[in-house]
């Protein structure tokens, strides 16, 4: 296994490639190969196997590496609204079922039989599944005591109120359901976006080396995006 343990600070440091966006990446492999027939470059650039047709294959897989590039961004753009939608309606359920739940806690303070049905006496969860199934016990069990749906109407919580939270949750779920599908198209077209950066990159670097000692101090540099200190 490689270590940078006993490296000079120099060779620490992350390559600078590793702070530009994917964008600006695949700008910069699409430049050099866009213009790697320019003559100025291609007459060098052939004698290391850069020939016309590897060129053309290379501006194709550019090319293939953008498409991925926007699918990848149009999936999570899917997913992050998905999830703001889940977030504001599971926002809008919660502040309902805490009210609701914290005036039960008054009202049934002895009632020992209930506040165990409705866990009145356990910490509220926080994740998703636990939350969803700790929210639908609570107004489950007020639909289905009878006595207990009568008494809690003393303090306001009505059948269609419990009725229409127990309808919201299920559209939750269905919301909950679609994120989870955006969330793994998302996942799917960043593998495949990853996986075709990592074939591609490798070879851009390999051209970009091969150029700088061929092309050394060279202005035909400037077409394929390494910059040429000015003599």
């Amino acid at each position: 296994m490689e270590t940078t343990q006993n490296l000079p600070e120099e060779e620490k440091k992350t390559p600078k490639a590793r702070y530009l966006s994917f964008d600006q990446q695949i700008g910069k492999m699409k430049l050099a190969f866009d213009n790697a027939t320019l003559p100025s470059v291609f007459t060098a650039m052939k004698t290391v196997g850069f020939t016309n047709e590897r060129i053309k294959e290379l501006q194709n897989s550019v090319t293939n590496l953008e498409t991925l590039q926007q699918a990848q961004t149009k999936e999570y753009a899917e997913q992050f609204s998905e999830t703001e939608k889940l977030n504001t309606q599971r926002t809008q359920i919660d502040e309902i079922y805490l009210m609701h739940r914290n005036l039960c806690k008054v009202f049934l303070k002895t009632n020992t039989l209930a506040r165990a049905a409705l866990k009145l006496d356990q910490h509220k969860s926080i994740a998703y599944d636990a939350w969803f199934q700790e929210v639908k016990n609570f107004y489950g069990q007020l639909t289905t005591t009878p006595n207990l749906q009568e008494d809690i109407k003393t303090i306001g919580i009505t059948a269609d109120i419990v009725n229409k939270q127990l309808i919201d949750l299920n559209k939750l779920q269905s919301v909950k359901e679609s994120q989870r599908k955006e969330l793994a198209e998302a996942q799917q077209a960043t593998d495949a976006r990853d996986k075709a950066f990592d074939e591609l990159y490798p070879i851009y670097s390999e051209f970009i080396k091969y150029a700088r000692i061929l092309l050394a101090d060279d202005q035909a540099l400037e077409a394929i995006g390494v910059k040429v200190k000015a003599k």
